[in-house]
């Protein structure tokens, strides 16, 4: 039944259609004149539909072929756009790459130096007592690379062992895996800078300490041994790269660095510094500072120490220097003054007889003359006297800490 009725639908509209052909396309009959002769063409209703209808395709290929170049300009301007923003999103990707590899190259190159510096502490330095063990640092924890596999790994080989294959991930997630290995690198040469930093101020506190008893101020002396520090060479002009600007921008490694400067520039200064006794067997007769005169009997000024003995007892160079005054020198008879350099000299006064004259180098110890009593003397004795910084300092001071400014000359005191 559902089957009879559409046929009939069909068929209504079929016939439908025809009456429509029949209506519009009725048979026509087109007539040609040529040379007088008359002639006609039978267009029949099916001819005229079929015609209809190619001509109704044909426009709408045309209309379909005008829009699509009409529109294909604007289409592919749309995709350029799309191709161009592509392209900026890769190369801003790029330039972040870059920039991030770059960024770490610097770190690497830069703890790579902090880590050269590191070591030549740790190895010239050899009195820091307790180094850090290998693996693990000041907090006690376990590092991410050990002092030795920073070192012999600089920065191409560290940044080789984490690049990708073609299995692996993304470039960009590499590198940053690699910084953060480079920053806990960096952290843990920071402890490091720390612990040493303590140390070595600890030993400077001991050095400070050692000169203040024997009457030495350690910031004169350090600027002496500035000022006199035997350099020279071309003068060859340097610029600051970013790098060293970049090292001289981390406080803890810039105060490392001054506080070993300020450590080997005093403890190369203390050489010069007169400690031992210029006599080996004596009796203390007269002390420094304000006394009696032994002749007027008034009160007075002394600025040495006067060591009675024998004799002839010997008489002996307290410190390496130079000799800049060998003879008669007044109120102290047979005198020596011997530069010791870096601020130091050390006087003899009332020798029987002087062993050495001016111009000499001398080394400690070294016999310079006999002991007497020539000039202004009472008896037989040494005037001994230690000057620094162009004043008088009193030579028992320095005797007593003597022990310990010997234990600084032979790098044997403790940093704890």
């Amino acid at each position: 039944m559902p089957l009879t009725k559409g046929f009939s639908k069909i068929k209504r509209v079929i016939n439908k259609l025809r009456q429509l052909s029949a209506r519009y396309f009725p048979e026509r009959q087109m007539y040609f004149r040529t040379n007088g002769v008359v002639q006609f063409v039978t267009l029949s209703e099916r001819t005229q539909v079929i015609s209809v209808t190619a001509i109704f395709f044909v426009v709408c290929w045309l209309v379909i072929s005008s829009l699509h170049f009409v529109f294909k300009n604007q289409i592919m301007a749309a995709k350029d756009q799309e191709v161009e923003k592509i392209n900026q999103e890769y190369v801003e990707l790029n330039n972040q790459f870059n920039t991030l590899k770059d960024d770490i190259e610097n770190t690497a190159r830069l703890l790579e130096q902090r880590q050269v510096y590191l070591n030549h502490l740790i190895e010239t330095e050899k009195n820091l007592d307790g180094q850090l063990p290998e693996n693990t640092d000041a907090a006690g924890q376990t590092p991410a690379v050990a002092p030795k596999e920073a070192k012999n790994k600089p920065q191409a080989s560290l940044l080789k062992s984490f690049m990708p294959d073609e299995n692996n991930q993304d470039l960009n997630e590499v590198l940053k895996k690699v910084r953060f290995d480079l920053k806990r690198i960096e952290y843990r040469q920071q402890k490091m800078a720390e612990t040493m930093i303590s140390r070595l101020s600890n030993k400077l506190a001991y050095i400070d300490d050692t000169l203040k008893d024997s009457g030495v101020k350690s910031d004169v002396l350090a600027k002496f041994a500035s000022k006199n520090l035997a350099q020279g060479g071309p003068l060859i002009t340097y610029e600051a790269s970013e790098q060293d600007e970049n090292i001289l921008k981390n406080e803890s490694f810039a105060t490392l660095f001054e506080s070993y400067n300020r450590l080997v520039t005093i403890e190369t200064a203390i050489q010069s510094m007169p400690i031992i006794k210029p006599v080996e067997k004596y009796y203390i007769s007269s002390k420094f500072g304000m006394r009696r005169d032994p002749f007027k009997r008034t009160w007075a000024k002394h600025n040495g120490l006067d060591m009675a003995g024998w004799h002839k007892t010997p008489v002996h160079a307290t410190s390496n220097g130079k000799v800049i005054r060998a003879g008669w020198n007044g109120p102290y008879g047979k005198f020596i003054d011997i530069d010791h350099g870096n601020g130091f000299r050390s006087r003899y006064g009332h020798l029987s007889k002087i062993l050495v004259k001016k111009g000499d180098e001398v080394s400690i110890e070294q016999k310079i003359g006999l002991m007497g009593s020539t000039g202004r003397s009472s008896g037989t004795h040494l005037h001994y006297e230690i000057w620094f910084n162009g004043k008088p300092i009193n030579p028992l001071t320095v005797f007593k800490a003597a022990d310990n400014v010997l234990k600084i000359k032979r790098q044997s005191y403790s940093a704890s």
